[in-house]
């Protein structure tokens, strides 16, 4: 009876330790990635697993945000061509 006991013990410890390093690993490929990219402000992409840096549009619009200016750009019309 007693081995039965020690045996049953030494189940469940090694079942909890595989359960735990299961979380652990799940964290490691899961997580924490998405968290770390999350964290520099850029866009996980769950499909690909891959960190993707986000393009504002004003790059290919060359038009500024509501409420913003784009550098070098007063709002002035530009010179006529030939001058």
């Amino acid at each position: 009876m007693e081995r039965w006991i020690t045996s049953a013990k030494l189940t469940a410890l090694a079942l909890f330790l595989v359960m735990s390093a299961g979380a652990v690993a799940y964290e490691a490929i899961y997580v924490w990635p998405i968290q770390r990219c999350e964290d520099h402000g850029n866009w996980w992409d769950p499909r690909d697993r891959v960190c993707l840096t986000p393009i504002p549009i004003e790059r290919f619009t060359r038009r500024a945000m509501a409420g913003f200016k784009l550098p070098g750009s007063d709002g002035a019309a530009p010179p006529p061509a030939g001058q």
